[in-house]
């Protein structure tokens, strides 16, 4: 199963956190997905990619994606029936990419939830004029409850952290720390600032900020992993940096596809 691809962490400047719309591609092929990922990610949107079908649901409900591109034709679990299971609890529109257009396919795809389709072979333009006709129609999906930083996403208003693609469960007070790291990305910031935004000006030890932070850093996947995200600067505090996807890297590389 292919998850989505992260790199390692290079000298240039970090990717800001935003509130971009969410896009989840399902594609098993993997240079159709990595164009389709790179060319949204460079028209602002957020993206995660899918190469079959559990991974796509399991993403899905991870993320919360603000819309779906969605291939027909998947290993295990084929379109149809991922559109199905996920429109049983996820709203947004699914736009399916298919290269059946047969009336009766075309029927199944619209009972199974589906909310529009492109046929391969497809314009990219066309396609990206109707994702964002979809995203027109669905109206505004409250994009500053979520913040997204890398591989890293923090939905305020549900209180959940997802880092890639895995459920990261925090206490309140780790949630409210780490949350006010990611809004500070590439800054440092010192203990008694957070101590003052996390805890108020009633609390005076500094250690609550090194403890919570060692916590954040365990659930993240261990001091070392955590660590390369919210890095100790000694004798001041701490500074949020993003891990970067494979799409952040190829822009900054200038690559082009397609």
């Amino acid at each position: 199963m292919r998850q989505e691809r992260t790199a390692v962490q290079t000298g240039n400047p970090a990717p800001s956190p935003t509130t971009q719309q969410r896009i989840l591609v399902v594609e098993d092929d993997p240079t159709l997905s990595r164009i389709l990922a790179y060319s949204l990610q460079q028209r602002g949107y957020s993206v995660w990619t899918a190469s079959e079908g559990r991974q796509a649901i399991m993403l899905a409900r991870t993320v919360r994606p603000d819309l779906i591109v969605l291939d027909l034709m998947l290993p295990g679990i084929d379109g149809r029936d991922v559109c199905r299971l996920i429109r049983k609890w996820l709203s947004a529109p699914i736009l399916v990419l298919t290269a059946r257009d047969s009336e009766d396919d075309i029927v199944a795809l619209f009972q199974a939830g589906a909310d529009d389709y492109v046929t391969k072979p497809f314009r990219t333009r066309e396609l990206f004029a109707r994702i964002e006709a979809l995203l027109r129609r669905w109206g505004d999906s409250s994009p500053g409850n979520v913040l997204t930083a890398g591989t890293l996403v923090i939905f305020r208003d549900e209180h959940r952290v997802v880092y890639r693609g895995r459920e990261i469960r925090l206490a309140p007070r780790e949630f409210a720390l780490l949350a006010a790291l990611v809004e500070r990305a590439g800054r440092v910031c010192t203990r008694q600032e957070l101590l003052d935004l996390v805890w108020g000006r009633d609390i005076v030890d500094l250690r609550n900020v090194d403890v919570h932070v060692h916590r954040i850093r365990e659930a993240l996947g261990g001091e070392a992993e955590g660590g390369r995200l919210i890095q100790t600067v000694h004798g001041i505090g701490y500074r949020f940096v993003p891990e970067m996807r494979t799409e952040d890297v190829l822009s900054e590389e200038g690559e082009t596809h397609g």
